[in-house]
């Protein structure tokens, strides 16, 4: 087989080819990692309602820790029925504050993760797709007209 350069030039198109395809596959795999992040912003909310839940539930039992209070007072009512539920509140309460730094922190995590794997999918893709053929490609032009003629010689 004889090497023409119509033969390189289809050579340097696949090369070139080849190398923006693996460059899409790779950013658009990283490129997932966004969807990963994303569920992690859509838990935060999620551990937000659960904090606002777990607030209501504290004031209801605030609230029915108040209506014992009266029940505390019949001598047939042993212990402190109001006095349990009310700390019982005050552990809701607590563990409300905490879901909800939780969830402030998944979410924080969570978009954090999304803004940098967008930015390594560009980063990363651009420069799979530029560097081993970008310097390649400026050779070969500035070459060619040499190695037209070197061919048509032989």
């Amino acid at each position: 087989m004889r090497l023409t350069l119509r033969t390189l030039d289809v050579s340097l198109g696949v090369w070139v080819l080849l190398w923006l395809v693996a460059a899409v596959v790779v950013a658009s795999s990283i490129k997932q990692l966004e969807d990963g992040a994303a569920a992690v912003v859509t838990a935060g909310d999620g551990l937000e309602e659960t904090s606002a839940g777990l607030r209501r539930a504290a004031g209801g039992l605030h609230e029915t820790a108040d209506a014992l209070e009266a029940i505390d007072q019949l001598p047939f009512v042993p212990g402190d029925p109001a006095g349990a539920v009310e700390r019982t509140a005050e552990d809701v309460e607590r563990f409300a504050v905490r879901v909800r730094v939780t969830a402030d922190d998944a979410r924080a995590a969570g978009e954090d993760a999304e803004k940098s794997a967008r930015t390594l999918a560009i980063v990363l893709g651009l420069a799979i797709a530029l560097v081993p053929t970008v310097p390649f490609v400026v050779l070969y032009l500035l070459l060619r007209r040499p190695i037209g003629q070197e061919l048509a010689r032989t």
